[in-house]
């Protein structure tokens, strides 16, 4: 240990400064890539009751991976005596700004409160044939976003459907064509 403090202490005036600098920036990107590894790892991991759909999965990354990068950033520029709290404060009022518009928009927020519910309940699952009552809406649920549900209808169109409508509307779910198939089966026996 002796050896390496006394190597650092003969180095250049100017390295000698840089050291301490690249060693934050080695170390938070190891935290970063390994923090990265493991969202990869979490979206990737097949859940039964929650889908996570590639789209959503790549917008959390990339999302994670741009909010890593800037606190590393402030953090290295805080390390080298450059004052960030005007920073950190413009980041909180932007944050702050974006809630505001969006507790502003009640649909996108009942749509965002709504998929985190179904994510819970499961009213009805991915590949599941649906339908809602009042508004004949059917066919089969084929992706689930943070916004919307699309379903496919047997002639092979595709519907967006808001995630809130499923807490506003009566769901009749199916298990599949197996069980369209046997209970239309059992009603032309009778």
């Amino acid at each position: 240990m002796n050896s390496i403090v006394a190597w650092l202490a003969n180095l250049p005036h100017p390295i000698a400064e840089l050291l301490p600098s690249l060693l934050v920036l080695a170390i938070g990107v190891l935290l970063i890539s390994l923090l990265r590894r493991g969202l990869d790892r979490l979206l990737h991991r097949p859940f039964r009751h929650v889908h996570v759909s590639e789209t959503t999965a790549v917008l959390v990354r990339k999302v994670s991976s741009a909010v890593l990068w800037v606190v590393l950033v402030l953090i290295l520029l805080r390390f080298w005596g450059i004052n960030v709290d005007g920073i950190w404060t413009t980041i909180a009022s932007v944050l702050a700004v974006v809630g505001v518009g969006l507790l502003a928009v009640w649909t996108m927020v009942s749509n965002i409160t709504a998929t985190f519910f179904i994510w819970i309940w499961r009213p009805y699952n991915i590949g599941q044939h649906i339908e809602i009552i009042p508004d004949g809406i059917k066919g089969r649920a084929v992706d689930r976003s943070l916004m919307f549900t699309t379903i496919q209808e047997a002639d092979g169109s595709t519907l967006v459907v808001p995630n809130n409508l499923f807490f506003q509307r009566i769901i009749r779910r199916s298990a599949g064509e197996t069980a369209l198939r046997s209970s239309s089966e059992l009603s032309t026996k009778n």
